[in-house]
Formats: structure tokens, C-alpha cells, sequence
């Protein structure tokens, strides 16, 4: 069984001795298109990922990544992967335990599983956002807006073209109790490496456009949509809006100047130095807005593009789809 750790040494963890073999079966049986059948609980999803607790691997979660057009990019993401890891922790930011495992199967794409202790769920960001008191709340707020300025600073100070970030958002981070507040928070979703060298994004863009429909990646590619999407999230004001917005997903607005007059004063009093602009609650609501229109326009066209593949193609779909979303 796969155990949280309180501070964990390393961010890279191992998995059980026979979690490849499980993992193996549970890909051969999953069908994306209905992913309820394999028989695992579904966490929560991504654009190119779905996370599963597979009842096999208790205790843990396994993070899907899917989109890798062969063996080779599988291994090269499983890299890139680990070195963001690793400065991560070199940045001193707290990482969960991470085992990364390739799968190729027959008769589909390889794919990527990222395994993590299952942390207590009531303790993860969004949820405190959603029930804890303000202190606790603005707690988490003060913990996540060190580590951003912390990671700013280090970026501008590095001298090898090297920038290393962190998508900030709640839902991202485990919040250990520390008496009435909380403890240092722990990274909990890493299968975006946000890691720059001399400007270029190591990732690469080849992942994000696998899940663009074949008639829009044209645009993608000419419009440099992926590489547009990555830039936010070296900028700290917009890493900030982006955190924020994320208030009304979580159905928590009336939160919102609470935790924008926080941030305004901390980067006012505690980081001065990066030049952030102060944000305004226009500025949260209009970049929300903006994004969820975005986000259910392509949620929409990759159904009707897993339509046609599926059904009057009749090939294969890598990538497994939410169901109806709350925005």
C-alpha cells in the first residue's frame, strides 16, 4: 500500500513490485470511451489525463497521460518529467512521491502513469477553499503565494537560461494540518512540467496538440495557442489570476476579495521586488469568463471528433473525456 508521507525526502517514489503488471491489465481492459467499465473510481480529469483509484493499487492514485505518439515520446516525457521533479525540489517546493511508469500495450498508443499516494481529499486546496474557515483559507493563500514569489525570484536570479514553475492553483496542492492553520503545502499534480530552457519549453507542444482535432492543429501550430497557454504560468500575475478564477469553479466567488486584497498586500509588503501589479476583481472574473467559454468550445469538438473516430471511422480514441461540467 502506498502511504502519504508527511515530508518526504525524494519526490520520486516507488511503486508496489507489481504495479506494472496491474497497470498493464487495467490499460488492456480500459476502453477510453467508457472509462466507468474498467471498474476504478475516477478522480478527476485533464486534457490529456484522467486519474483513476484502481482498486488493485490501494492507497494510491494513477494519473493516465495519454497522447504520446510512440514509445520514444513516452520515455522522453518520463524524463522531462523527473528533471522537473528534481528542481522542484532544489527550488524548495514540497513535492508528493511520484513513481512515473510507461505502458505500451497491444493495440494502442503508449501511455504514462504517474502513481502518488491518495491524500486525505478534505485536506486537498479546493476543498478547503470551499468549507475551511478564513484564516485557514488565507493560510493556504500565504503558503502558495511564497512559493510563487519564491520560484520568481529564483528564475530571474538563475544563470543557466533555466525557469522552473508551478501551475498554483487549490485543487493542486495537500495542506497538512499545523495546529489551528496549516502546514507547508505539498505538490500534488506534476504531470505538466512547467520547465523552460533559454525560453524554449521542455515539454514541447507535441502533448498538448495530440488532443487538438486533426482539422484545428493547423491553427494551433500557426496561432501558437500551446506555447501562448504555457507563457501564464511564468508570469506571477497572471499565475495569480489564473488561481483565482479558479474561486468561481469551485463555487466559491464570494471568497474572491478576501483573497485578492491577501495577495494584492503580499506581493505589495513580501515582493515588492517582482513589480506585480496589484489585480482587481475584473480582471479574475474576465479571465474566468474567457477560459470557460475556451475550455467548453474545445470540449465540445473533441466529442464530436471521438464521434467520428469511434463510430464511423471505427479507430481507436486514446483520450478519455469528461462527462458534463459545472463552470
Amino acid at each position: 500500500m502506498m502511504r502519504a508521507s508527511p515530508a518526504p525526502p525524494s519526490a520520486v517514489c516507488e511503486a508496489p513490485d507489481d504495479a506494472r503488471a496491474i497497470l498493464e491489465r487495467f490499460e488492456t481492459c480500459l476502453d477510453p470511451a467508457r472509462p466507468a467499465a474498467s471498474g476504478a473510481e475516477i478522480v478527476g480529469y485533464g486534457e490529456v489525463s484522467t486519474v483513476f483509484a484502481v482498486p488493485d493499487l490501494p492507497g494510491g492514485l494513477c494519473k493516465r497521460m495519454a497522447g504520446f505518439r510512440d514509445e520514444a515520446a513516452a520515455r522522453r516525457y518520463v524524463a522531462v518529467v523527473r528533471r522537473y521533479l528534481d528542481l522542484l525540489q532544489e527550488a524548495g517546493v514540497r513535492v508528493a512521491p511520484t513513481d512515473l511508469l510507461p505502458l505500451c500495450v497491444p493495440e494502442r498508443r503508449p501511455v504514462v502513469y504517474l502513481l502518488q499516494p491518495r491524500f486525505d481529499p478534505g485536506r486537498i486546496g479546493n476543498q478547503l477553499l470551499r468549507s475551511a474557515a478564513d484564516a485557514v483559507l488565507l493560510g493556504c493563500l500565504d503558503r502558495i503565494l511564497a512559493q510563487v514569489r519564491d520560484l520568481a525570484r529564483a528564475n530571474r536570479a538563475r544563470s543557466d537560461g533555466r525557469a522552473v514553475t508551478v501551475d498554483a492553483q487549490l485543487s493542486n496542492w495537500y495542506f497538512e494540518p499545523e495546529g489551528d492553520g496549516v502546514g507547508p503545502p505539498l505538490l500534488v499534480d506534476v504531470g505538466t512540467p512547467f520547465m523552460r530552457l533559454r525560453g524554449v519549453d521542455e515539454i514541447g507542444t507535441d502533448l498538448f496538440l495530440a488532443a487538438v482535432p486533426p482539422l484545428l492543429r493547423t491553427y494551433y501550430r500557426r496561432t501558437r495557442a500551446v506555447e501562448r497557454y504555457l507563457d501564464a504560468f511564468f508570469d506571477p500575475r497572471r499565475l495569480l489570476v489564473d488561481l483565482l478564477g479558479n474561486f468561481h469553479k469551485e463555487g466559491r466567488p464570494d471568497r474572491l476579495p478576501l483573497a485578492i486584497d491577501h495577495a494584492n498586500r503580499f506581493f505589495a509588503e513580501r515582493a515588492a521586488d517582482l513589480g506585480v501589479r496589484a489585480i482587481q476583481r475584473v480582471d479574475v472574473d474576465r479571465y474566468y469568463a474567457n477560459d470557460a467559454v475556451v475550455l467548453e468550445l474545445f470540449l465540445r469538438v473533441r466529442r464530436l471528433d471521438r464521434f467520428v473516430r469511434t463510430r464511423l471511422l471505427r479507430r481507436p480514441y486514446d483520450f478519455i473525456l469528461p462527462g458534463r461540467i459545472r463552470r
